[in-house]
């Protein structure tokens, strides 16, 4: 084994050990209604994040193995912004929270080396750094998506964070990015010891969407070494979850209290089925976008597999949910119902 990789792995232990600790100081079953600073998880879990990577930052040697040059304020901006993002959220301001988010991920994709465009052929510069913040912006809102059910988000964070160091193994990435992966993943693995269901400690979903600004800052940089269309295939289901929640709030207009409740794993979870069932469901599908995501490293195309991966992502949740009826889950239209409904009908007859 690499011997980076043995340090990247003390970093985990040691990030999971400290936050461990940490968190069995608080009560449990302290829910975020009943805020106090000092049992906020959210402060403990990015403290923990931070020290590690700056850390692994000033000890980790300098290996002429990365495409862009790291500096301290790389570390040190998002973890920043996260916490003024968090503020934002306590102070339940959602028009001030989106346009901080939004700029302040606009600023971290300014601060990328000019060289940097995720889509050189299809957009100009300016352009390109605005859908780098958009992108961001969506990571960051869709982790907070997620945080319906304790674990859920926990898992995707965790699963880009694998795919990082599954990466890094196969020479897609520089060893310094996946040491500051495997601290990120032991301090969210000690917290979803905590929060999977039945849950003794919880995060709010503004908390989890700062976490998914970190989370998107990092995914930038992994897309600075050329690793941009790996990573996203990570957040597949994220991405599908976004989806499906805008879509049933704004097409299918259901009303409810908070856009959370609009996703398929949270209605999934109303339906009667036991959270750590739903839960462990979704732990499936999060390992098979991992997968996908190594399979990604041999494609020519950028965007075919994560296409693709979205896709996958739709028909496992609707297995999931219940919801197996051929016809529902590949036409759109009436004509096309009842084509599809006549064609698996001759194939049961025959």
């Amino acid at each position: 084994m690499n011997e980076m990789m043995i340090y990247g792995i003390g970093a985990l232990l040691i990030c999971f050990t400290v936050l461990t600790f940490l968190l069995s100081r608080l009560p449990t079953n302290v829910f975020p209604e009943n805020y106090e600073f000092k049992l906020d998880p959210f402060w403990y879990v990015s403290a923990v994040m931070l020290v590690g990577a700056t850390a692994v930052f000033f000890l980790f040697p300098d290996l002429p193995d990365t495409v862009k040059t790291y500096h301290y304020t790389g570390i040190l901006l998002p973890f920043v912004f996260a916490g003024v993002i968090y503020l934002c959220y306590l102070l339940d301001v959602n028009w001030l929270t989106n346009l901080l988010t939004f700029g302040a991920a606009y600023i971290i994709s300014y601060m990328q080396p000019d060289e940097f465009q995720l889509f050189p052929a299809q957009l100009a510069p300016w352009q390109d750094k605005l859908a780098v913040a958009a992108i961001i912006f969506v990571l960051s809102k869709g982790l907070g998506l997620l945080n319906g059910i304790g674990g859920v988000a926990s898992a995707q964070f965790c699963a880009v964070m694998v795919t990082a160091i599954i990466l890094t193994y196969f020479g897609a990435l520089p060893q310094f990015l996946a040491v500051i992966a495997m601290t990120y993943l032991g301090t969210m693995i000690a917290f979803a010891f905590f929060s999977w269901p039945p849950e003794k400690i919880v995060m709010s979903n503004g908390a989890f969407a700062s976490i998914g600004f970190i989370m998107g800052c990092f995914m930038l940089d992994a897309a600075n070494e050329f690793a941009e269309a790996p990573m996203l295939i990570a957040t597949s289901y994220l991405v599908t979850e976004v989806l499906i929640a805008l879509y049933n709030r704004f097409i299918c207009h259901e009303k409810t209290d908070s856009l959370y409740m609009n996703t398929s794993y949270y209605k999934t979870s109303n339906e009667g089925i036991y959270d750590a069932g739903v839960a462990r469901g979704i732990l499936k599908i999060l390992a098979i976008d991992i997968v996908l995501s190594l399979m990604q490293i041999v494609a020519y195309e950028r965007l075919a597999i994560p296409v693709f991966a979205v896709a996958l992502n739709l028909w496992f949740l609707s297995i999931l949910s219940g919801d197996t009826n051929p016809e529902e889950l590949v036409s759109l239209t009436k004509w096309g119902k009842k084509v599809v409904k006549g064609v698996f009908s001759k194939k049961k007859k025959s």
